[in-house]
């Protein structure tokens, strides 16, 4: 089984990913015959393309590269390190690093419509490294800093919640938005919203 996320009120549930293996041309390779064992002892042999079975060993094409992959047919652009030791760092799974941050950032989150474009990703990254900086050189400023980051934020967080339910988003797609849960979501965000507006979350 690959990454899946969500479930089926996400839309995207049938969008399953896993690492595919690339070879030294830039292709994925065919898939190998490998032999299966049953709970009877019978063996037979079945098609299988797991990234980690392309090492070189036996006769066998050996990966250079692996790239993030969906069900639908989508690939990742960029290709990570193979570690044929390591399947968790080569996957990226427990860190969503890797080929499971490209999956989900760059193809499930468009998908979710939550995708934060490029530019604004990149000044988030410029403050978080800026304000990392003063809170050693000035801490009081760092203080100030990101005490106004935090009112700022909470404010258009608030005002994109609004928004969101303005056009009839469940709370489980905001919770999932904000990387938290349903409940979650409605608990923190229901209470500032117009009356008509408010609802108890979905059981």
């Amino acid at each position: 089984m690959g990454w899946v996320y969500g479930d089926s009120d996400d839309g995207v549930c049938d969008h399953e990913g896993w690492c595919v293996a690339v070879l030294g041309n830039g292709t994925e390779p065919d898939p190998i015959q490998v032999p299966l064992t049953s709970a009877a002892d019978e063996t037979r042999t079945v098609l299988q393309s797991a990234w980690w079975l392309y090492d070189g060993q036996e006769g066998r094409p050996r990966a250079v590269a692996v790239r993030a992959a969906c069900a639908c047919g989508w690939r990742s652009t960029d290709m990570f390190p193979v570690d044929f030791d390591n399947h968790e760092a080569t996957g990226g799974w427990e860190r969503n690093e890797g080929p499971h941050a490209a999956w989900r950032n760059e193809h499930i989150e468009q998908l979710l419509g939550t995708t934060v474009p490029a530019e604004l990703a990149e000044a988030i990254e410029t403050v978080r490294r800026m304000l990392a900086g003063l809170a050693v050189s000035r801490p009081l400023a760092a203080i100030a800093a990101a005490a106004d980051v935090e009112k700022l934020g909470t404010a258009r967080l608030q005002e994109a919640v609004t928004a969101a339910r303005r056009r009839e988003e469940s709370w489980e797609v905001i919770g999932k938005a904000a990387r938290v849960s349903r409940q979650a979501a409605h608990q923190r965000f229901s209470k500032v919203l117009l009356p008509r507006m408010v609802e108890p979350p979905a059981s």
